[in-house]
């Protein structure tokens, strides 16, 4: 508890140092406080700002020893130094924070910038923490936002899918299938959004597992065709069933507010389920 008690009286020698600090700032010629918050324990080293404001009559001034590139403040050189202050919030809390401070008088100045440097940690061991600032509102998602969530989120319900299909339904072992992929291979849509309408055009290439280890074979180009002249074609060795899976990998251009993009990643897929292979067997005629 004493130790306690013996921070809050140094916090409390701060706080006056720096109300003497701007006493003497102002018998100097210190305006008044700019509310202007600073990041506040940023660890970047204090420094003192030179500026005159009002500019247009610096020549005719007669303070012609202000420094280079400033501006004038009533005809007159202003220096900035940040000073830390201890504040109340609107639900009676109370926090650190910085205040940009305008000086007439460079050692002022210098004075007040001494006090943040070397007595600003004693605020926050003291008890207050820096003042939270106000979350900004979120910005409007960008049109490739857009473009880019509406695709995760809805492509695949809106892409067209496989509906595959193999003649006559049933094959022979060691006999060429011919596969239909009952897909389109492209796709348009649009949506309206807060910036105009999404126009997304997509194109799907097939690949197709044939169900027996083979693995996936592909890209196929073109929807298949049944026998004799389409495509997309295999044959099993063994007699069993298989699952036939047919899958459509897409990718797109969306186009929004005059900007444009690449999409892809989106896979739709249609399933033959138990595709019976059977086994050839001779048939002899008396």
């Amino acid at each position: 508890m004493r130790r306690f008690l013996t921070m809050r009286r140094l916090v409390a020698m701060v706080l006056a140092a720096a109300a003497l600090a701007g006493a003497g700032a102002e018998a100097a010629g210190a305006t008044t406080d700019e509310l202007q918050p600073a990041a506040l324990f940023t660890g970047v080293a204090g420094k003192i700002s030179h500026e005159i404001e009002g500019g247009a009559a610096v020549e005719n001034n007669p303070v012609q020893a202000a420094p280079r590139g400033a501006r004038l403040v009533g005809q007159r050189p202003a220096w900035y130094a940040v000073v830390p202050s201890v504040v109340t919030q609107p639900d009676g809390s109370r926090c650190a924070r910085n205040i940009r401070r305008r000086f007439t008088d460079p050692a002022a100045a210098a004075a007040a910038e001494n006090i943040r440097q070397n007595y600003e940690w004693l605020i926050t061991v003291g008890g207050f923490l820096p003042c939270q600032t106000a979350d900004a509102p979120p910005a409007a998602p960008t049109p490739a936002e857009q473009a880019v969530s509406f695709w995760r989120v809805q492509g695949e319900d809106l892409l067209p899918k496989p509906s595959p299909r193999i003649a006559p339904g049933y094959m022979l072992a060691g006999k060429m299938a011919y596969l239909e992929a009952g897909s389109q291979s492209t796709a348009r849509f649009e949506h309206p959004t807060p910036l105009g309408t999404l126009v997304i055009e997509a194109a799907g290439r097939l690949m197709v597992d044939w169900g027996d280890g083979s693995g996936l074979t592909g890209p196929h180009t073109g929807p298949g065709g049944p026998w004799p002249d389409g495509n997309i074609t295999h044959f099993w060795t063994t007699a069993a069933t298989y699952d036939v899976r047919v899958v459509q990998r897409w990718t797109g251009r969306w186009s929004l507010a005059g900007v444009a993009g690449p999409l892809d990643g989106l896979e739709t897929e249609g399933v033959i389920d138990d595709f019976e292979v059977r086994q050839l067997q001779a048939v002899r005629n008396r």
